[in-house]
C-alpha cells in the first residue's frame, strides 16, 4: 500500500494554505485534522460526480492516519469503478487503486472549495448553501424512494 495520500500541489499553496492562514469555516489545520479537510473534499467532489486527474501530486497525509477509514474509500471506488465491472471484483483488494479514485474526487472537491471561497467570502454563505444543497437532497432522496 502507498504510503500517502496526495493531493495537486496547486492545492497545498493555493486553497489549503489560505484555509489555514484565513480559517475559514473552520477548515484550517489547526480546527481540522488534514484527513478530515481530504474527506470534506472528497464528499464536494462525489458529490459534483467527476474525478480530476492531479497534476503534480505531493503527500498530504499519511496512509497510517486513515488505516481506521481505508473500507469507504474502497466503498467509493466499488460505486464509481468496480459496480460497473463486476467481473473485476478482486479489485477491491487493491488500496491503491481506491486511493488513487478518491484523490481524483478529492481533487474536484478542492477546486469547488476554492470556488466556493472565492465566491462566498462569508462563512454564513457558504454554510447556507450547503445547507439547501443537503435539503434538496434530502428532498430528492424522499421522493425518490420513500414518497
Amino acid at each position: 500500500m502507498k504510503a500517502t495520500v496526495n493531493v495537486t500541489k496547486e492545492h497545498i499553496e493555493g486553497i489549503i494554505k489560505d484555509l489555514d492562514n484565513s480559517k475559514y469555516f473552520l477548515l484550517d489545520n489547526s480546527n481540522t485534522s488534514r484527513a478530515d479537510l481530504f474527506n470534506f473534499a472528497l464528499a464536494l467532489g462525489l458529490k459534483d460526480g467527476h474525478p480530476t486527474p492531479l497534476s503534480t501530486s505531493v503527500s498530504f497525509i499519511r496512509t497510517s492516519y486513515i488505516e481506521n477509514i481505508l473500507y469507504q474509500y474502497k466503498s467509493v471506488f466499488f460505486d464509481k469503478d468496480l459496480s460497473e465491472r463486476p467481473s473485476d471484483i478482486d479489485e477491491i483488494t487493491d488500496t491503491d487503486k481506491a486511493l488513487y479514485l478518491v484523490e481524483q474526487y478529492a481533487n474536484t472537491g478542492f477546486y469547488i472549495l476554492k470556488k466556493y471561497k472565492e465566491e462566498l467570502e462569508d462563512e454564513t454563505h457558504l454554510m447556507t448553501k450547503l445547507l439547501n444543497e443537503m435539503d434538496r437532497d434530502y428532498q430528492e432522496f424522499f421522493d425518490n424512494n420513500i414518497g
